[in-house]
């Protein structure tokens, strides 16, 4: 039976390769428009689809420029990372990103800083340098890209054992502290959590944390294993570690003694940890140098709408960027697609 180039569109969506290589649904769009244009489009048994698929991947790739966006991200998370993840809160996956994706990143960063947003802000003191923005891929495509067609679905997903992975929104950050810079103009980020400044309930709910420069363990954020599982604490304003006003919710706790969790990364590393773990920077022992890292934030089975009041009243979504979901919706929507979905077994 002839193969016609629809029906083998239709085979990409479950390409082993594709899956591995971890495109999204744009990319499988276009690798079908790439049989086409190759001549892959008819005379071809059905038992010949598999063996046209990967080379026909790796084409696309190859002309796309992204050949280096293949990876495994179910090889790279082991049944170990997801056991860790759902007992402390957060791990480490080493080498997940590719060259490419962290080159594509790094020019974003720069038209982040170009065209900051109206929830940009600065919060160091001159001297120093702390730049954060919020909702990019709302307003950047190349942000966009990587949020929806890059790996981190993929990951967010298999890190937490979901079935399906949508989007949330992504945050940049950008520290810049030189040799010389007074002690006071330094930020270390405030021990919080993700997910009380966030319209979302359900315990699938995650961060991925993709640093484009090195980050030594001196200056790394750290995170309280086990504290995903403590309840919800106010949000805190960088800036200043002031408690948001409004909440209802209880102010954050005196954190010592608990168990700190903390690496170093290279680019290509990414952070997993949950919407309700707590992290920071207190701890850092030398913040010099500069960190440039995304985080991006994807939801998934049991995630649901709500609505948070006070200052954290319209903070994700924005009033920026709503949504038209009503508390206890499912996130799926057109301002959270979905980004990912668990291949049938």
């Amino acid at each position: 039976q002839a193969t016609s180039s629809l029906q083998l569109k239709r085979h990409l969506s479950d390409c082993p390769w594709a899956r591995s290589a971890m495109l999204g649904r744009r990319e499988l769009a276009r690798l079908g428009a790439c049989a086409a244009t190759h001549g892959a489009t008819g005379g071809h048994t059905r038992g010949r689809v598999a063996a046209l698929t990967a080379p026909l991947c790796r084409r696309w790739a190859a002309c796309s420029g992204l050949s280096e966006h293949v990876r495994q991200p179910s090889a790279a998370i082991a049944a170990a990372s997801r056991e860790q993840y759902a007992a402390d809160g957060a791990v480490v996956l080493r080498g997940v990103i590719s060259e490419a994706w962290l080159k594509h990143l790094r020019g974003a960063a720069e038209e982040a800083l170009a065209r900051p947003g109206p929830q940009a802000e600065q919060l160091a003191k001159p001297p120093g340098f702390y730049f954060s923005d919020l909702e990019l891929a709302e307003r950047l495509e190349p942000f966009r890209r990587f949020a929806l067609d890059g790996p981190c679905g993929a990951i967010a997903g298999e890190v937490m054992g979901s079935s399906e992975v949508c989007f949330l929104y992504d945050q940049y950050f950008h520290q810049r502290y030189e040799a010389g810079d007074a002690t006071n103009a330094v930020v270390k980020t405030p021990w919080h959590q993700d997910q009380p400044y966030w319209s979302v309930d359900g315990t699938d709910v995650c961060s991925v944390w993709v640093p484009l420069d090195p980050v030594p363990l001196e200056s790394a954020v750290s995170f309280l294993a086990g504290s995903n599982r403590w309840g919800m604490f106010s949000p805190r304003h960088f800036a200043t570690g002031k408690s948001y006003e409004g909440t209802g919710m209880p102010a954050v706790p005196s954190l010592d003694g608990h168990e700190r969790l903390a690496w170093s990364t290279e680019p290509g590393d990414v952070i997993v940890f949950a919407g309700m773990t707590f992290h920071g920077q207190e701890d850092a022992r030398r913040v010099q140098g500069q960190f440039r890292r995304l985080s991006v934030r994807y939801t998934g089975d049991d995630a649901r709408f709500c609505r948070r009041s006070g200052e954290a009243a319209d903070v994700i979504p924005s009033k920026y960027h709503p949504c038209d979901l009503q508390p206890g919706d499912p996130m799926r929507c057109a301002r959270f697609p979905q980004v990912w979905q668990r291949p049938a077994a």
